[in-house]
């Protein structure tokens, strides 16, 4: 393993643009060598040649994040992508960090990917939808979300490990006592759900400069019906919202959005994911 300097983008870009979201590689790339984003980003050799990229990301003075795998198809089932990550988890530890997580899409299907978490030590943390939405419904009140204290201390009392933001990157960090000071200013309060807005100006992966909201509803509202509506006019005029909420909750929140907003589907006015979350102590 290697750090990544822009000579090595020719041979990544051989191999990567075979396999899906190319694009992201780039804004992972650019994330870190022009927005500043801690880390850094890695390229692995076989015999000399590149053959593997990935990224690692410090989230915080804790919690470090892997993102942006890709292994050249010729090279993939040969243990690259694990002696990679392990290598990795080297240079976390020796920063300081104690946890290393990351994501991966889920499927009704076991993934070759999941049995990979489990021989590397992961574990499952969570399995959570990150849905994007750039269309408001019509005929709804914008609500006006109001502080909510200790936002922390009770998503832990629920249980919940993880809290997801946007920043540069779709990330999850733990959810920490020692986290209090960073999470608890974004605590609101919209009809009586407790929800975590953390809101962004610029939205530096895609090089767009808007308006967003990552949006963590991780109690569960009375009415979704009712909420969802509420929830998605909060989409700002030039820009989106990324609601991550309990994947138990897909059908019922998904299905309250499209009533909400007649004619949305993936790729208009909505893109709906689902993903597991895994973590790793080091």
């Amino acid at each position: 393993m290697e750090p990544y300097r822009p000579e090595h983008f020719a041979a990544v870009r051989a191999f990567a643009r075979k396999l899906d979201n190319f694009f992201y590689l780039k804004l992972i790339i650019r994330a870190h060598a022009e927005g500043g984003l801690p880390g850094s980003c890695w390229v692995w050799r076989e015999d000399g040649r590149i053959v593997a990229f990935s990224a690692t990301a410090f989230l915080n003075k804790d919690d470090a994040w892997l993102w942006g795998m890709r292994v050249d198809p010729e090279c993939q089932c040969h243990g690259v992508a694990t002696a990679f990550t392990r290598a990795q988890f080297k240079l976390i530890r020796a920063a300081g960090r104690t946890w290393a997580g990351l994501n991966t899409l889920d499927s009704r299907k076991p993934k070759a990917t999941f049995r990979v978490m489990e021989k590397l030590g992961f574990e499952l943390e969570d399995i959570q939808c990150d849905d994007i939405y750039w269309r408001r419904p019509r005929g709804v009140v914008v609500p006006r979300p109001k502080p909510l204290p200790g936002i922390t201390g009770r998503l832990i009392r629920l249980g919940l490990k993880t809290v997801f933001y946007d920043n540069d990157g779709w990330f999850n960090c733990r959810l920490l006592p020692a986290r209090a000071r960073w999470l608890n200013p974004f605590g609101r309060s919209i009809d009586g759900t407790p929800v975590a807005i953390m809101p962004r100006r610029t939205d530096s992966l895609s090089g767009k400069d808007h308006d967003m909201l990552s949006i963590n509803v991780l109690e569960r509202p009375d009415d979704l019906r009712a909420f969802v509506p509420r929830l998605l006019a909060l989409v700002p005029k030039r820009g989106h919202i990324v609601v991550n909420y309990p994947s138990e909750w897909a059908k019922e929140f998904r299905s309250a959005a499209r009533a909400a907003i007649p004619k949305l589907r993936r790729n208009h006015g909505c893109w709906q994911s689902t993903w597991r979350i895994y973590g790793k102590h080091l």
